[in-house]
């Protein structure tokens, strides 16, 4: 039986509709270099070349000529990958206005796409010349790309996105015969000082700081986290400096919070310890250079959505999927979501997995030196948890503050059975922090912003000599003491300082 390929070779000059997503991703690729996988872009290919297929077999089904069906499918695709931008600029020359809104725009291109479509089934016309015209117009951006990514490569594009105001070597003393400790870094995502506690949630955190100092820690009260986001006051910690200053006067985007959690993966810190002898553990919620994670990192998601965040479904799924996930649209009832209990679970999950990392290594004895970074995201949101561990049903409504103050009495319950384990005694020096990365951020009143970098900062040396700290060191200056300490250097003590990051 021979197959009749004539009617299947008139549509192959669908095979240039791939094009689009390939100008697309390299687009996106050039616009964040040095910050995606190849990987990352491999899969969004994947995908966005189903999403190809699938509209051109619908419009050869409905309009069976291949000019016509690859011109439609041209204009649906145009519609989809590139609605981000387009509602951008709306927004930039519009602002809030209706025009801008889904209102108004998800009906109108809807009724767009009809219009489209019905004169393209009616008419005789085949627009030939301008799908000729468009498949050669992608082919020649789709290589200016290709050359654009190349200089991006060789010019060195990529070291833009490190955020240090300046890479930070940390010189090593090869003439250092002091013996090298464990160190422990443990974050509390957002916990927020004593004083606020007292100040802003009439809380009395007495039984905590009475727990750290019968277990002779050095708690710096007065003290301030350097940003108050956590990629960004995890880089200026672990790099011992603070970030760009331009970071003061730019509003934070997407792109700026991908680049600081690059610049966390690949710090300079550890990077110094390697060369000591160092083992490292990740179990923190950012991967790290060589430490890569055993658990999904935090914000898994945010690197492909700096591109996949222009196509128009992910627009939509963003900025008004709620509507429909969280309500039945034929009744109008309340739901909750089956993908809401699965994130929910699994960020239980890794919040239990990474506190059970740290107790086991706190009681485990190494041959090498270790530096164990340990990351909880508690007391910070999402509020599942009420103050003694139990999960919340979904029904209950708190306030943000109510909710806040739940995780941090659990989060009280876990400091009181770490403490005296990191205080315990071992055969080789031992060093534990233990911080808020920042503290609580949600308050109505912007005259309250300040409160937002007040923050949980303690320290513990084993053989407890504090001299070097003082009350009110801030984070960026932790690492400077340790290594000043411990690896006979001598860096300055930084401004204790706090700047202020604006979303966009």
């Amino acid at each position: 039986m021979m197959i009749n390929i004539q009617p299947i070779a008139k549509f192959k000059q669908l095979w240039c509709l791939l094009l689009l997503p390939v100008f697309f991703l390299l687009h996106g690729y050039n616009e964040n270099f040095g910050l995606l996988s190849l990987l990352v872009v491999f899969r969004l290919f994947l995908f966005y070349a189903l999403i190809t297929g699938g509209v051109a077999a619908i419009a050869v089904l409905l309009l069976r000529s291949p000019a016509k069906a690859t011109a439609f499918s041209f204009f649906l695709l145009f519609l989809f990958f590139f609605f981000g931008a387009f509602h951008d600029g709306l927004k930039s020359i519009a602002g809030n206005r209706f025009i801008s809104s889904y209102k108004f725009l998800l009906p109108f291109l809807f009724i767009l796409v009809v219009s489209v479509f019905l004169w393209l089934k009616r008419t005789r016309y085949q627009p030939q010349r301008p799908v000729v015209y468009v498949r050669n117009l992608l082919g020649v951006l789709v290589v200016f790309e290709l050359i654009m990514m190349v200089y991006a490569a060789l010019s060195g594009k990529a070291e833009e996105n490190n955020l240090a105001a300046g890479h930070n070597a940390w010189r090593q003393n090869t003439a250092c015969e002091v013996e090298k400790p464990d160190i422990f870094f443990v974050v509390f995502d957002g916990y927020t000082s004593s004083q606020c506690l007292k100040e802003e949630f009439s809380y009395d955190n007495s039984p905590t700081d009475s727990t750290f100092q019968a277990n002779h820690f050095f708690v710096s009260k007065s003290s301030r986290s350097n940003y108050n986001a956590t990629p960004f006051s995890l880089s200026s910690t672990f790099e011992g400096q603070y970030l760009k200053p331009a970071l003061e006067k730019d509003k934070v985007t997407s792109k700026t919070f991908v680049q600081a959690m690059e610049t966390f993966r690949n710090n300079h810190l550890l990077s110094f310890l390697k060369k000591q002898g160092y083992g490292v553990k990740n179990f923190g919620c950012f991967d790290l250079k060589d430490a890569p994670l055993k658990t999904d990192p935090y914000f898994k998601d945010a690197y492909s959505k700096q591109i996949d965040d222009q196509t128009l479904y992910s627009r939509i799924k963003r900025d008004i999927g709620w509507n429909f996930t969280v309500k039945n649209i034929f009744t109008g009832t309340s739901r909750i979501p089956e993908s809401y209990r699965q994130n929910k679970a699994y960020h239980l999950y890794r919040n239990n997995y990474n506190w059970q990392a740290l107790l086991k290594e706190l009681q485990t004895e190494a041959e090498a030196p270790r530096f164990v970074y340990v990351h909880l995201m508690l007391p910070h949101e999402p509020f599942y948890l009420n103050g003694d561990g139990k999960e919340v049903p979904d029904t209950v409504v708190r306030t943000l503050k109510e909710a806040y103050l739940e995780q941090v009495k659990f989060s009280n319950v876990l400091l009181k059975q770490l403490i005296p384990i990191a205080a315990a005694k071992s055969h080789r020096p031992k060093v534990v922090m233990i911080e808020g990365d920042h503290g609580f951020r949600d308050y109505d009143s912007v005259t309250n912003r300040n409160k937002e970098f007040m923050n949980l900062n303690a320290y513990f040396f084993s053989d407890q000599d504090y001299n070097r700290l003082y009350d009110g060191i801030s984070p960026v200056n932790s690492f400077r003491v340790v290594l000043n300490k411990y690896f006979c250097l001598s860096y300055p003590m930084l401004r204790d300082s706090s700047v202020y990051l604006i979303n966009n």
